[in-house]
């Protein structure tokens, strides 16, 4: 790395001069010298490191009995991209890897920076084949390959389709990684890359607000390491995007901030290396199941406003409800209650929210409150405990029991189950003094 930020300082014009190559010669001795240091070695230690486990992940999330989804596939191909991203830094910037690969062949550069153009397409399929259950990948998504493409064109021209002689001196002098075309090409593409993960974001937005639609237990739990491995990503991706931003205004003004990009290029390896650890722990310790939801909206918001509803749709789910108590059943779903209606979930959906302005969630939830408060209100050797409450009414957790409560009655259940005493005890002392 701090060989490239030295070799930034070369202009195109300068590059071609006598005095250029005395002068870059002369600190390519001193970066030589300084990569011969203990400091260096464990900057490339971190990238294998990184390498290591980037692929240690995706063979074990692969070789992982019932790990076949479509979303497992595309987080072990992002995980090799990650693993290629290390590789393809070592290659270029570390001074023992460049002089052993030249003299193989200068054609082995760049065969593994593809993968910086192929990391945010994977995110985002992975987030979207995770969260959605309809989810088709059609011809048409391949324009998510464009960027790579134009990627692959430029290096054809400057540097692939050029003799050995000139590929050999862009590589030894690392000259290309300061060329106007691929300090341009390379800006844009990280900047794509933090548009992925941004996009990514509003599918998870957008998942919980159809969640909301289909299921009855909303736990913000269930998608908070997903949260938490995006922003890792992002922080990743942002610092990478500052790091080429720098080195472009440097090629622009001709005046590069050397001890500035060392700083920020070390620091991107660093923070790679921590957001692979924040997602093996995640992995391992909070990945839960999501339960997966339509993408497309069940119905327009020109739909839902309309004050007309089918009335045998609303009779028969009244019915299901205050008859069979169908709302006690811990898995319900809107699927579920569509299956047991009669009609589909779309209709099923649109119904309650016209006749009730109520989404599923909402729905569901408050016939479990008004049994969970008659059930509360019982008192002596009958009464029941609140754990016992909130499993018969439906509840898979407490804490969604106690929020929705508290939300409805301004309560918790304990306080409304106090109010409820402390008024009986009041009424039996009134009751004693008449």
């Amino acid at each position: 790395m701090p060989n490239q930020m030295t070799q930034g300082i070369v202009t195109s014009d300068f590059w071609h001069s006598q005095s250029a190559q005395v002068f870059c010669d002369h600190l390519n001795g001193q970066v030589s010298a300084f990569m011969d240091t203990i400091l260096f070695n464990f900057h490339d230690l971190l990238m294998v490191v990184t390498a290591f486990e980037c692929l240690l992940l995706a063979s074990l999330l692969t070789a992982a009995a019932g790990q076949s989804s479509l979303s497992n596939r595309f987080l072990v191909l992002f995980l090799f991209c990650h693993f290629l991203i290390p590789l393809h830094e070592l290659m270029f910037w570390g001074t023992h890897f460049r002089i052993w690969l030249l003299e193989s062949s200068p054609d082995w550069f760049f065969v593994f920076s593809f993968a910086y153009y192929l990391d945010g397409p994977l995110l985002y399929f992975f987030v979207r084949t995770l969260l959605y259950k309809d989810v088709q990948l059609k011809p048409a998504a391949s324009w998510h390959l464009l960027p790579l493409g134009i990627y692959v064109l430029h290096m054809l021209v400057n540097f692939y389709l050029k003799d050995y002689a000139t590929q050999h001196t862009l590589i030894e002098s690392q000259h290309i990684a300061y060329s106007g075309p691929h300090l341009y090409i390379e800006t844009l593409g990280r900047f794509i890359r933090i548009g992925y993960v941004g996009w990514c974001f509003l599918l998870v937005w957008n998942y919980r607000k159809q969640l909301r639609h289909e299921q009855a237990e909303s736990k913000t739990s269930d998608v908070a390491w997903l949260k938490i491995m995006l922003t890792a990503f992002f922080l990743i991706f942002t610092i990478d995007t500052v790091l080429n931003c720098l080195k472009l205004y440097g090629y622009l003004a001709n005046d590069f901030d050397l001890d500035l990009l060392n700083v920020v290029g070390l620091s991107s390896y660093y923070l790679n290396f921590i957001a692979l650890n924040i997602l093996i722990f995640l992995r391992f310790t909070s990945f839960v199941t999501v339960a997966p939801v339509r993408e497309e909206p069940l119905f327009e918001s020109k739909e839902e406003n309309s004050a007309h509803f089918d009335q045998e749709v609303a009779k028969r789910l009244e019915q299901l409800m205050l008859q069979r108590k169908f709302y006690t059943n811990p898995e319900i779903t809107l699927d579920k209650l569509a299956e047991a209606v009669g009609y589909p979930p779309k209709k099923i959906s649109l119904t309650i929210k016209q006749c009730y302005q109520q989404n599923f969630y909402e729905y569901i939830n408050r016939y479990r409150i008004t049994e969970a408060k008659l059930l509360l209100a019982e008192q002596g050797p009958a009464a029941k405990s609140i754990t016992d409450i909130y499993f018969e009414v439906g509840f898979n957790s407490k804490s969604v029991f106690n929020t929705f409560f508290k939300r409805l009655e301004g309560m918790t259940p304990s306080q409304y189950r106090e109010q409820l005493l402390t008024q009986t005890s009041d009424n039996s002392k009134v009751a004693i003094f008449k």
